[in-house]
C-alpha cells in the first residue's frame, strides 16, 4: 500500500481546520481525499495532528453509570459488541474493564478453550485436536473464528465439557488437572472455588 506524501498545503489545511474532534478529522480526510484523488483516512489526519503537535484527541471520561454498565456487559458480550453498545472504542472497553478489575471470564455455563486447557491440564494443541476430531464440542464465540492473533475464542458449554469428561476419561493425564473443578463440573455444582 502506497503511503501518502503530505504537502505543506495539506498540512496547512490540517492546522487550520482541525478542531480536536474525530468529526473534524473525518471532514478533513474527506476534503483532502477529494482534493488529491487519494484515499486519505481520518486516522492519517489524526496521525499528522499528533506529529504536528496541534492537539491530542479529546478522550471521553468514564462515568460511574458507564462503569456499572460495563461491569454488567463484560461477561456477556465480546469487547467489540460492548464498544458498539456503549459508543466506545474496543481498546477503551478492554482497558477500562482491566482497570475496574472486571473479568471477561465472569460468566456462567461456558468456558474458553484456554480455560478448558487449564482445567484439564493439557496443551492447547491437544484441546484443539479434540475439538477438530469432534470429541469436545465447541463453537466460535461471537460468530468469529478464533485466530492466532486473538480477538475471538472457542466457546465450550459446561454440558459439553461434562460430556467429554464422561465419554473420554482416558484422554486425561493425571497430573496438572484441576481436580476440584472437574468434580464440580461432573457433579453439576455451580459454585466453584
Amino acid at each position: 500500500m502506497k503511503h501518502h506524501r503530505w504537502t505543506e498545503e495539506e498540512l496547512l489545511i490540517v492546522r487550520r481546520d482541525y478542531q480536536g474532534t474525530m468529526r473534524s478529522a473525518a471532514a478533513i480526510a474527506q476534503y483532502l481525499s477529494a482534493m488529491t484523488g487519494e484515499n486519505i483516512t481520518m486516522y492519517a489526519v489524526t496521525g499528522q495532528v499528533q506529529k504536528l503537535g496541534i492537539s491530542f484527541i479529546r478522550r471521553k471520561s468514564w462515568t460511574t453509570d458507564e462503569d456499572e454498565r460495563l461491569s454488567d456487559l463484560i461477561g456477556k458480550y465480546d469487547p467489540k459488541k460492548i464498544a458498539r453498545i456503549m459508543g466506545r472504542s474496543v481498546n477503551s472497553v478492554v482497558v477500562r474493564s482491566k482497570r475496574l478489575g472486571c473479568s471477561r471470564r465472569a460468566r456462567n455455563g461456558w468456558f474458553t478453550k484456554r480455560e478448558v486447557c487449564e482445567i484439564l491440564g493439557v496443551d492447547h494443541r491437544l484441546a484443539q485436536a479434540w475439538i477438530d476430531a469432534g470429541k469436545l464440542k465447541a463453537s466460535w464465540h461471537h460468530e468469529a473464528r478464533p485466530q492466532k492473533k486473538g480477538g475471538a475464542c472457542w466457546h465450550v458449554e459446561e454440558k459439553d465439557l461434562r460430556d467429554f469428561l464422561r465419554r473420554y476419561p482416558t484422554e486425561l493425564v493425571g497430573r496438572n488437572v484441576d481436580l476440584v473443578t472437574i468434580v464440580h463440573i461432573l457433579a453439576g455444582i455451580k459454585e466453584r472455588p
